[in-house]
């Protein structure tokens, strides 16, 4: 499957772009630290209740595209595949149910990402892994400050960070069915400003073959985010836009025990019209004021536009 973002989504993404990194070391890593819930390896030792840090050192090795393989590094997460191509997760932290990560507050940044957080939190929307830089996980003890679906704990989701020097970085991986992911970003800091221009490109014929069918069981995914950023002497401003689609030729439907031993990887016809549509959209802007060494003051605005259409049978018993 193969689908472009419209130019004029591009053009915003440009117009609006970036995040900012302080002109010295140590503000860079204060601002850093301020979308974190827990920060390095070594400060999950310290942390109240159980926690868990993949770093961005562990991310550049691995560079996942599905995030149920990062969480089965981690002791105490169990996830529930669904497509096998890590879409929409289901991620359970100790006896938590799993379905759609709805016992989990799942924040991307510090910022709440589910569509619906306190009514109705089922995760439909996943942020693109390939776009992030770490992972946290917090199990236990502190959870409330996070948001309200802390029954099994918190998954921050913490994104490429401006670069302190302008730079940039494209990364290619081609497979099997058509598959290709790309990961693509600029940044740079300069004075007080800073940003960042990221953009991730997925797309897959899927793995599965449809009964009598010429249609592929595949997705196209594409994510724009960028960032701005002011640093002051002692205050610091962050603003960040992001935009995707989806869309992928999946169901809900499955297959019976007999014939999932004969062709695991096969699906009924009476699935081949089902698919996925999906947008998202969300702002943000992190101010930060160090009134004294030991005193900060820190306020987010954000705003999240989440559309969803799938398309899919209903019912099918025999």
């Amino acid at each position: 499957m193969n689908k472009s973002l419209l130019s004029t989504a591009v053009a915003a993404a440009l117009l609006m772009s970036s995040q900012t990194l302080a002109s010295t070391a140590p503000e860079v890593e204060t601002n850093i630290e301020q979308i974190k819930i827990i920060g390095t390896k070594q400060d999950s030792r310290a942390t109240a209740g159980s926690s868990a840090v993949i770093d961005e050192e562990q991310m550049r090795i691995e560079v996942p595209s599905d995030i149920n393989q990062l969480m089965k590094t981690i002791p105490g997460v169990y996830v529930r595949e669904e497509d096998g191509q890590g879409l929409r997760p289901n991620i359970g932290i100790r006896a938590a149910s799993a379905g759609r990560v709805s016992k989990v507050t799942l924040l991307e940044d510090g910022i709440m990402m589910a569509p619906a957080p306190y009514s109705n939190p089922a995760a439909y929307y996943f942020p693109t892994t390939l776009r992030m830089s770490a992972v946290e996980v917090l199990k236990g003890a502190p959870l409330l400050r996070y948001g309200p679906q802390t029954t099994g704990g918190v998954l921050n989701l913490v994104s490429t960070p401006i670069p302190e020097q302008f730079s940039g970085q494209v990364l290619t991986e081609f497979g099997e069915y058509a598959s290709s992911d790309i990961h693509a970003h600029v940044g740079g800091t300069e004075g007080d400003f800073g940003f960042l221009l990221e953009t991730v490109q997925r797309n897959s014929d899927g793995f599965k073959t449809i009964d009598r069918s010429e249609r592929d069981a595949g997705f196209a995914i594409q994510d724009y985010v960028a960032k701005l950023q002011w640093q002051g002497e002692r205050s610091s401003l962050l603003a960040k836009l992001q935009y995707s689609e989806e869309e992928s030729n999946e169901t809900y439907l499955g297959l019976t025990d007999a014939d999932f031993s004969a062709e695991p990887n096969r699906r009924y016809g009476l699935s081949e019209i089902d698919q996925m549509d999906n947008k998202h959209e969300g702002y943000s802007v992190h101010y930060r004021f160090e009134a004294a060494e030991s005193l900060s003051f820190s306020a987010i605005g954000y705003y999240n536009d989440y559309k969803r259409n799938w398309f899919k049978l209903d019912g099918g018993n025999s």
